[in-house]
């Protein structure tokens, strides 16, 4: 009877082995096929939109612009649904795996998001002073068009020539938004039309501050009195091994197309943006709009991937300036400085210590002095990550040809096997507005531990497709900038800082943020007009009131988008303090830093899930050992 009960249990495990086996492959190839369905949606959208294969290094249809016609706008929105239905039907989430179960989870939630976008296109303003077609089209050719060879050109003065297709299927849309009832802000179309007019004049230099927070396309402009496009198309053609007489054919070629097609294509934008001033007569928000409330509920979840309220986003804005006041009173009693915050704020601008010469040692002194504040950052990642992810970080000054106009600095991220660096560039085209205060604080949002190490750490996850690794502005918001303010902060707890100063620097930053719920909650839930919106940036923070005016202007632009860097920040916090609280003694910072960024930018609610699974399988684990 032993022997019998014995062979039974044999049985029984062979069974129970042969059968996880069964459901492990099954899983495999269940995962390798949403895999291979995912690659294909990516393939599929690169071959539909030559611009975006441009900004990936890709020369599929350099020649070529994406079509941004209602016919293409309408076949996307129906392809959304075709693929949200192949998810759903032809898989199975149970029967994928761990990493399969999260692809599945956060290419659902991106389709889901695009189909409620384009269900309130016409709401969305299409075009504002920091990303725009306007911006892209000159942008993606000096900033992603490569020249490598005679054919590259060729596809360069191609694009200049058909110019006019995008430009024209624009102004289509714009047209009918108009005829629907819907117009910019009274504030955003002067800014507008400046922008294109210096398109035409060869002289581009873009709104900065803008919807990604430093990296906006098209922060251009010209050298000397040469057109900025010529200047551009010249440098590259020099550069390539071909004959004299080529390279002047070549150049010639592209003065014509931009004289002959280009110019006139953006003189009919100008037009159009002109026909539009009588109807662009209010600087309220969004709620003057039909269903302005629902809407901005809708920009609210999109941005901050929470279905936090307009009430909640004030609320925690108006708590969070009130903290930070408070936390900048004690800097300013430590270092010893007797007058009020605003004084304080008066006496960083103006006191000379705190700036270097705008002059040429005083920017080469500048630059060092960042690369010092980077390499120290660089030599904590092993505080930061439980293995420090491969690709070098350098800072580099931004090039002339772009550097009046661009932001202060902003971030390029480096390939996958780290040939070439991540790079932090700085403006310092004029040193009298460039404060130490403010630069660390600044490198670490754009750098380490902020976006580069972003960056590079979903560039090594292979289980992460490529459909997630390329940027999209107004898509996870939250975490992506979420993440580089929560850097910041941690670069204080990592001691980063090398003054009181600096930490102040550190706190204006995360208070302009604390701010922007403020007011963009104000401008489009509680009909704040557009001077009080500047008025209350004016007496709660050190910024100009120029300054002010511009980000005004923005939030008008572009509702809902700067309330995300805060949120992202604060959610991430509270997910580290309950891993802390539930973990005590196991908990370790890196793996933390870890879990949060090994699946690239997602979700909040994701984020939280995932956080959480990971706090569970080591309480588990802690459990089993005692």
């Amino acid at each position: 009877m032993m022997r019998s009960l014995t062979k039974l249990l044999i049985l029984l495990a062979i069974v129970h082995l042969l059968s996880a086996c069964a459901l492990r492959e099954d899983r495999q190839s269940e995962s390798q096929r949403l895999a291979e369905f995912l690659e294909a949606v990516y393939q599929r959208r690169l071959a539909a939109d030559p611009m975006l294969a441009t900004r990936l290094g890709l020369k599929d249809g350099n020649d070529q612009w994406t079509d941004l016609s209602i016919e293409r706008m309408n076949a996307d929105e129906r392809q959304h649904w075709l693929d949200l239905n192949t998810l759903h039907t032809s898989f199975d989430i149970e029967k994928l795996d761990s990493a399969g179960q999260f692809n599945y989870r956060a290419f659902e939630a991106e389709l889901k998001l695009r189909i409620e976008r384009a269900s309130w296109r016409y709401h969305l303003n299409p075009i504002n002073q920091i990303v725009g077609l306007h911006l892209q089209i000159p942008g993606l050719l000096i900033n992603y068009h490569l020249i490598d060879s005679s054919d590259d050109a060729q596809a360069y003065i191609a694009r200049l020539r058909s110019a006019g297709q995008p430009i024209d299927q624009f102004i289509a849309f714009f047209k009918a938004r108009e005829s629907r009832g819907f117009s910019l802000p009274k504030s955003v179309l002067p800014r507008l039309i400046d922008a294109a007019q210096k398109v035409v004049q060869g002289d581009l230099q873009a709104e900065v501050g803008g919807g990604v927070e430093g990296r906006v396309e098209g922060s251009i402009e010209g050298e000397g009195e040469q057109n900025v496009l010529m200047a551009d198309f010249t440098r590259k053609v020099n550069a390539l091994a071909i004959g004299e007489s080529d390279k002047a054919g070549l150049i010639g070629a592209a003065r014509s197309a931009i004289e002959d097609a280009f110019i006139p294509a953006y003189q009919r934008l100008i037009a159009a943006f002109e026909q539009h001033r009588p109807l662009a007569d209010s600087d309220q928000g969004v709620w003057r709009l039909a269903d302005g409330e629902q809407f901005y509920r809708f920009l609210l979840q999109q941005y901050t991937t929470t279905a936090i309220t307009a009430e909640e986003v004030h609320q925690l804005g108006l708590a969070e300036v009130e903290r930070i006041h408070a936390e900048m009173n004690e800097i300013k009693a430590e270092v010893g400085f007797a007058g009020s915050l605003q004084a304080f704020f008066a006496h960083l601008k103006s006191a000379p210590g705190f700036y270097y010469a705008n002059t040429a040692e005083g920017r080469r002194d500048y630059l060092q002095f960042a690369r010092g504040i980077v390499d120290n950052a660089a030599a904590r990642v092993g505080d930061i990550l439980p293995q420090a992810p491969g690709g070098s970080v350098v800072v580099k000054r931004i090039e002339p040809y772009r550097e009046k106009s661009a932001p202060v600095g902003f971030y390029e991220s480096g390939t996958a096997d780290g040939v070439k660096p991540g790079t932090v560039y700085l403006g310092m085209y004029d040193m009298s507005g460039l404060s130490t205060v403010d630069l660390p604080a600044l490198l670490f949002h754009e750098g380490i531990p902020g976006h580069h190490l972003q960056s590079v750490v979903m560039q090594t996850q292979e289980h992460i497709p490529n459909i997630r690794k390329y940027y999209i502005w107004w898509s996870n918001t939250a975490y992506t900038e979420g993440w580089a303010l929560y850097a910041e902060y941690l670069a204080s707890e990592l001691g980063l800082y090398h003054s009181p100063y600096a930490e102040l620097g550190r706190l204006a930053g995360e208070l302009w943020r604390a701010c922007r719920l403020v007011v963009d909650s104000g401008l489009h839930a509680r009909r704040w007009s557009r001077q009080q919106a500047i008025d209350y940036l004016t007496q709660n923070t050190a910024s100009s009131v120029a300054n002010n005016q511009r980000a005004v202007d923005r939030y008008l632009a572009v509702p809902g988008q700067a309330t995300a860097f805060k949120i992202g920040m604060m959610k991430i916090l509270q997910l580290r303090e309950r891993a802390r609280a539930e973990l005590k003694d196991e908990f370790d910072i890196r793996e933390f830093h870890y879990r949060v960024l090994r699946n690239g930018p997602v979700p909040l609610d994701m984020l939280e899930r995932e956080v959480l699974a990971w706090i569970d399988a080591n309480t588990d684990v802690n459990q089993d050992g005692k």
